[in-house]
């Protein structure tokens, strides 16, 4: 061998220890459906499970006050002057938000109202109720705050003269209590998840050669040693949710079927592509797939994994997985949970803000995942539980298929320690975002082709 030759560098990919979460991400998983349950029982477990929380936070937040507050349990029973809290379910009064007599509409061949990007109306209401009757918020920090509905609040102040209970302060349940990660602690070699969404296969935005960039970054098959050395560190890769969008097709009436559909309105193609793109990646590394509101899923939250049968080739490595969204799982310790977009994009309309990670924050502040299911937000009709209700903050807390990316590290008042990630479109931006499992530090990665404008 000539000195000018050097011997080729193995790399071999980092390994890490997963954890399905079980009894958090099997609350997801609906194992039969029965929608002759009404959406009141939702309603009442929630406050129920939540309730104690929140009032334990608002004593010791509103117990010390001169005068005393007292705590007035039915939001019927409070008494005009009296300094008191209540804790309750908030509602939103908006006569722009959509509602039942939407569809009734429809159905006798009414225009109904069109979608729209808010709900918002100077004539809106905030309400808290409970198992009596709901009542009116007034005050300043109602006017200087957002609510969406569904959100469980503890609220400090007095009834006045018109019935309605003037607010001086409110009170969350606060960010839910975090397991410690011991791999946070070490000086391991660092590790990375790697989150992606939006991938738009079959969209007009869809890039056929950054999908092919992704799949080379993340198997490693792109770039020098350096490069390859910094793809071996990834040891799973997330894909939330719209991963697949059906092109839109003018149907001519004038064809036949053959063999049971039409191909002029049934396209496989993105299908087939994204087939082959998993079974590339899951080669090398594992891969979860969550499916997004395009995605061939159900419609109603938590939505159920894509079928394996439409993904026959990824489906036989062991490392590639089909997932609800939501989403919890766990690697190396850290907790991490994460939504395929439709939570924040149902909240955004409810509010003036166009800061989406506010309302992402917001939600760990909430405990609870989805507020606005069921009233906006379709989901299942549970009876016994509400699986959105955060009952440990996770360490990475993700959302797919936001405007653009946005990160912030969430510092719970016990230490609580959550890394919170906007993903924007990958087909829009080619971005994906590293998250680093022992600092929680995230970068992005922009898989840019030369087409893009």
């Amino acid at each position: 061998m000539s000195s000018m030759e050097t011997e080729p560098v193995s790399i071999s990919r980092r390994q890490a220890v997963f954890d399905s979460l079980g009894p958090l991400q099997e609350k997801f998983v609906v194992k039969s459906r029965d929608y002759k349950m009404q959406y009141a029982h939702l309603y009442f477990m929630r406050l129920m499970l939540m309730r104690p929380i929140v009032l334990e936070h608002a004593q010791q937040k509103w117990g010390s006050l001169d005068p005393k507050a007292k705590h007035v349990e039915k939001v019927l029973d409070v008494q005009q002057g009296d300094i008191s809290y209540l804790v309750g379910t908030v509602y939103m009064d908006m006569k722009l938000k959509p509602n039942i007599l939407d569809d009734i509409t429809k159905d006798h061949w009414i225009a109904a109202q069109p979608d729209r990007p808010k709900y918002i109306d100077d004539s809106d209401s905030v309400y808290l109720e409970d198992e009596s009757g709901r009542v009116k918020l007034t005050g300043p920090k109602i006017n200087s705050d957002f609510f969406v509905t569904g959100v469980i609040m503890g609220v400090l102040g007095s009834e006045d003269t018109d019935g309605d209970f003037k607010v001086i302060d409110i009170c969350y349940a606060g960010e839910a209590p975090q397991e410690q990660s011991s791999l946070m602690e070490t000086d391991e070699a660092d590790k990375y998840v790697a989150l992606v969404s939006g991938l738009g296969i079959g969209s007009n935005e869809f890039k056929p050669l950054e999908l092919d960039l992704l799949a080379e970054f993340l198997t490693g098959e792109i770039g020098g040693t350096k490069e390859q050395t910094n793809s071996s560190s990834i040891v799973r890769v997330i894909i939330a949710g719209n991963s697949i969008i059906i092109p839109d097709i003018v149907e001519d009436d004038t064809k036949t079927k053959k063999y049971g559909y039409d191909r002029s309105t049934f396209v496989t193609e993105p299908t087939k592509i994204l087939d082959r793109f998993l079974q590339e990646i899951c080669s090398s590394v594992a891969v979860d797939i969550m499916p997004g509101d395009k995605d061939p899923s159900s419609v109603t939250m938590p939505q159920q994994p894509i079928h394996p049968a439409l993904l026959p080739s990824a489906r036989g490595f062991s490392t590639f997985q089909s997932v609800t969204n939501p989403y919890w799982s766990g690697v190396d310790n850290v907790t991490i949970l994460g939504t395929s977009g439709q939570t924040i994009d149902d909240i955004y309309k409810y509010v003036k803000s166009e800061n989406r990670l506010e309302m992402a924050i917001k939600t760990l502040n909430w405990r609870h995942l989805a507020p606005t299911t069921p009233d906006t937000l379709w989901c299942y009709p549970f009876k016994d539980i509400d699986p959105f209700i955060m009952h440990q903050a996770p360490h990475i807390y993700f959302i797919g298929n936001q405007d653009k990316f946005a990160t912030e590290l969430v510092t719970g008042k016990q230490g609580q320690r959550t890394r919170v990630v906007m993903l924007p479109s990958f087909a829009l931006t080619g971005t994906i975002a590293l998250v680093n499992l022992r600092t929680l530090e995230c970068h992005t990665v922009c898989l840019s082709s030369s087409t893009r404008k």
